[in-house]
């Protein structure tokens, strides 16, 4: 499956919902977590809805996936002081975003970001697929094709086609 270079919202956006969703749970965050909370929401939605959510692409850094400009907008921010309600109301009315935004951190919001970051590089990973690809650099971009096929593999759509299991 090929994906077109559309997408729903801008990154740094989705970042700060889930970073204050998170802080609604209570759910500890540093920036290394939200950058993986944000990978699995990109690649569960893209797995669930065929479309990428953000505008930006993960790409393969040595520590896991990152999205390097909501990664480098995310680091002057304090991250405990985000609230989902500051969020534009795109993002707060949109039901599939909030349904993988709930379905992630039902599912990873406990982990810690070590936890996350070996999560990310186990072998067959995207992360791992693109790192062993011939001439890989640092900042290679993740396809969307390997992120699609890696989730397809983990996460099952409900029948009705409204969400995640």
């Amino acid at each position: 499956m090929t994906f077109p270079d559309t997408y729903k919202f801008n990154s740094v956006d989705v970042a700060k919902y889930i970073a204050g969703k998170a802080n609604e749970r209570n759910i500890f965050l540093n920036i290394t977590k939200i950058q993986k909370l944000l990978y699995i929401a990109y690649g569960v939605y893209l797995r669930v809805y065929t479309n990428r959510l953000t505008d930006e692409h993960p790409q393969a850094w040595p520590y896991g996936p990152v999205f390097p400009t909501t990664r480098k907008k995310m680091l002057s921010l304090d991250l405990l002081s985000i609230k989902s309600t500051d969020s534009p109301n795109d993002l707060q009315s949109d039901a599939e975003l909030n349904k993988v935004i709930a379905f992630t951190l039902d599912n990873f919001g406990t982990w810690n970001a070590a936890q996350l970051t070996e999560w990310s590089h186990r072998e067959g990973s995207p992360w791992y697929f693109t790192t062993q690809t011939v001439g890989f650099k640092w900042g290679d971009r993740i396809p969307d094709e390997i992120i699609y096929t890696y989730f397809s593999q983990r996460i099952s759509v409900k029948s009705d086609g409204n969400g995640t299991n």
